[in-house]
């Protein structure tokens, strides 16, 4: 079941900082959510923000730190004796209004104890550039100083925050530094991290009408390293991905969305459903039902069980609302990408749901994205930390099996585009709650660890699994012990 996108926003929503009330127009505020890029088998971007070069692109990493907006930062180039850059940006969820006064704020950080400053410009168009250089050309919208620090927070982060009035009905917000000028930073380019961005009307007000579709589009948008229309020699996989013009994208969990507990559960699928229903004529529209499922454990492609999902909900389009057989139709694929990496906070849930394609009759659907062979990255590879590196029933790591934990960290590869995620495991002994807070706090310890050996800057995320899944049967020692492990899951770019 895929949860609704507009679930997602509310929950980076839990996390605004209190002085925070108002409705944000930004999806992914606090970057946790990540896309897995349809040319690579790997994480690569907060799902909702790109970049503006593929020459430069973000950094995205994991932290600790207790600034109550996550565990995910991007990092940005601020100052350096060269002109390259790097900036995010993403669509707003609802058009800004003329004339009318927002606040935007966010929680930032930067290197050596500097005092962070970034730019914010406003437009009605994502930008895009060939090279990754200072954007000296455009005009910040708004520029946040010390004079705009409202809050110093824990790790040199701060709250910055200020109020304008919007000049146009901006649609589009980048984040970045767009002076240039040298690094403050000694010994090298000078950076600051985004933890957490949040744009919000100062009279508070609900959210437009067309947020929820600006959210799954923006969602979509998933091929990150290149520039838009420019071809890519990787393989590629329909997501849905390959809409025609005047067609509807509607997605939903799976035929649980027409039962009363679906319907309450996921609303937003349920009112979309109910209109197509409403609206359709035989002969009048065209309905093309593709299924999405992963397998749990390793999340790969679960043809089968993809195509009876979407098979059962046409079933109900054509027994229960007595759409045509003809205006139905089921796409089979053999092979997809998942869209949010398996590691972070509820995606292999999300991973899996149904597509419909709604288009008005007449108008031809383009076929699947055809799959090219060429240069196709290799998968991820799993690293096994086991238990026995950990103190008996604790987080901590045994400092006296540091030598055979090194063995293991040493064969993780350190080149540019390698990153790590991390998963913490235990058996299914004990209470659950235990052994969730166990598996992530071992997979923290270890986070730990692997920063001070030099690879913080490859990890993406940190999770724990709990007892949810073994690798093994618990009902031996050996099962057991085998399945209190930390996994590191490597993607190479």
């Amino acid at each position: 079941m895929r949860l609704p996108a507009l679930f997602h926003l509310m929950t980076g929503m839990l996390l605004l900082p209190p002085a925070a009330h108002a409705q944000n127009l930004l999806a992914n505020p606090s970057f946790e959510d990540v896309n897995v890029c349809i040319e690579y088998y790997a994480p690569c971007a907060p799902v909702g923000w790109e970049n503006v070069s593929p020459a430069l692109k973000m950094a995205y990493n994991y932290h600790t730190y207790k600034n109550k907006a996550g565990h995910q930062y991007v990092s940005l180039v601020s100052g350096s004796i060269r002109d390259e850059r790097n900036y995010v940006q993403t669509r707003l969820l609802c058009p800004l209004q003329k004339g009318k006064q927002y606040r935007i704020m966010t929680i930032i950080g930067a290197t050596q104890r500097l005092e962070p400053e970034v730019d914010f410009y406003l437009s009605k168009d994502y930008v895009f550039r060939e090279n990754a250089h200072v954007l000296n050309d455009l005009k910040p919208t708004i520029t946040l100083r010390k004079a705009q620090i409202a809050k110093p927070l824990e790790k040199n982060f701060y709250r910055m925050e200020a109020v304008f009035t919007a000049e146009d009905d901006y649609t589009h917000l980048l984040a970045g530094r767009m002076e240039l000028r040298q690094s403050r930073a000694s010994g090298g380019p000078e950076f600051i991290f985004l933890d957490y961005v949040e744009l919000a009307p100062v009279e508070p007000a609900d959210l437009c009408p067309e947020a929820a579709s600006v959210i799954d589009s923006i969602a979509r948008r998933r091929l990150r390293h290149t520039l838009p229309g420019h071809p890519v020699n990787h393989q590629l996989t329909n997501a849905g991905n390959s809409r025609a013009k005047g067609c509807v994208d509607v997605e939903i969990p799976n035929t649980d969305i027409f039962t009363a507990v679906g319907r309450s559960r996921y609303p937003l699928s349920a009112s979309r459903i109910d209109s197509l229903v409403q609206r359709y004529q035989p002969g009048g529209y065209e309905l093309r039902i593709t299924g999405y499922f992963f397998d749990p454990a390793s999340q790969r492609f679960d043809s089968t069980r993809s195509a009876n999902e979407a098979n059962d909900v046409r079933e109900v389009f054509v027994k229960d609302f007595t759409f045509s057989p003809r205006d139905v139709k089921v796409v089979t694929l053999q092979s997809a990408t998942p869209r949010y990496d398996a590691a972070s906070p509820g995606a292999k849930v999300r991973n899996n749901f149904v597509g419909i394609e709604v288009c008005p009759a007449g108008i031809s659907v383009p076929p699947e994205m055809p799959v090219a062979v060429a240069v196709t990255p290799p998968p991820p590879d799993t690293l096994i930390i086991p238990d026995v590196l950990f103190k008996f029933d604790r987080h901590e790591l045994n400092p006296a099996l540091f030598s055979a934990l090194d063995t293991l960290v040493d064969k993780i590869p350190r080149a540019e585009g390698t990153t790590l995620a991390l998963i913490g495991h235990t058996d299914n002994a004990g209470a659950d709650e235990y052994n969730l807070e166990l598996s992530l706090r071992r997979a923290e310890s270890l986070a730990a660890y692997l920063r001070k050996k030099g690879l913080g800057d490859h990890i993406l995320t940190v999770s724990g699994e709990g007892e949810k899944r073994p690798a093994h049967q618990n009902d031996t020692p050996e099962g057991r012990r085998r399945n209190r492990r930390v996994e590191i899951i490597i993607y190479k770019q």
